[in-house]
């Protein structure tokens, strides 16, 4: 006897897709990977063959105000067909290290085709003129070089000191601050023709013939050349008749006249 169902209680079974779901599930997850493992691969290929294939078109200086960009680019003999990578960026950052006015320099590349240059220079303090050659000291007072082409640099934004001869006193980078410091204080007050160095004294022609003596040691010459500064107005009157004035007198300044000498006072 057949069975009859009971519609009164009978339930409908639901299918179960949850097995089906996740069979999409996992072919949609292959299909990405596939495609995230195959465009991993293109653009790795894509990378080196770029790298591989760049060329140096175009070369950017930064920080460099003494030294000519110009310059700078021809001493690192690099052209059109010059593979942009690593190998160059070391061969550029030791070749400007090299060069005895540079400090730091930082070397980068930028694709797909630019030599990137940072640099930090030893700014000149001073050139001082002797003999027809210049000497070159930096900040500190420490000397740089004798070797300046002004093709290559631009040593008119550089302080030039004519000197009328030079000792080893040079070597010392303190009598250097003092030789800088005084010239420029002097400068301001009257136009500076040379300077020479006799003993431990500093001796200072100016344009209009007279000779300022200061020591290049235990002289204070903000004082000195305020006090100088300050009676400077009456003194041109007469200033063809003054031979020289030493200022680094604790508290006056001695005017030594061409044809006699008196004390100026306090």
């Amino acid at each position: 006897m057949k069975d009859f169902k009971n519609f009164k209680t009978y339930k409908k079974q639901k299918k179960d897709y949850s097995l089906i779901k996740r069979k999409i599930f996992l072919i949609v997850l292959s299909a990405c990977l596939f495609i995230a493992f195959f465009y991993g691969i293109y653009k790795g290929l894509y990378f080196l063959n770029n790298t591989q294939k760049s060329k140096l078109r175009y070369v950017y200086i930064k920080g460099n105000k003494i030294l000519k960009s110009s310059y700078l680019v021809n001493t690192l003999h690099t052209g059109n067909n010059t593979k942009l990578n690593n190998k160059l960026k070391v061969d550029v950052y030791n070749k400007l290290m090299k060069n005895p006015f540079i400090a730091e320099s930082r070397v980068a590349i930028i694709k797909p085709d630019t030599l990137y240059i940072d640099i930090k220079e030893k700014v000149p303090l001073c050139i001082l003129d002797f003999n027809n050659k210049q000497f070159v000291f930096s900040n500190s007072g420490q000397y740089i070089t004798d070797r300046i082409d002004p093709q290559k640099i631009n040593i008119y934004k550089i302080l030039h000191i004519k000197m009328a001869n030079l000792t080893p006193q040079i070597n010392n980078k303190n009598v250097i601050l003092a030789l800088v410091d005084l010239y420029k204080k002097l400068d301001k007050l009257e136009k500076i023709s040379y300077i020479m160095i006799v003993g431990n004294e500093f001796e200072v022609f100016l344009e209009n013939g007279v000779m300022v003596k200061a020591n290049v040691f235990n002289c204070d010459y903000n004082k000195s050349t305020g006090r100088l500064e300050t009676i400077w107005p009456k003194l041109l009157p007469d200033i063809k008749k003054i031979e020289s004035v030493s200022i680094c007198y604790p508290d006056r300044i001695i005017i030594k006249w061409k044809t006699k000498e008196i004390n100026s006072g306090r």
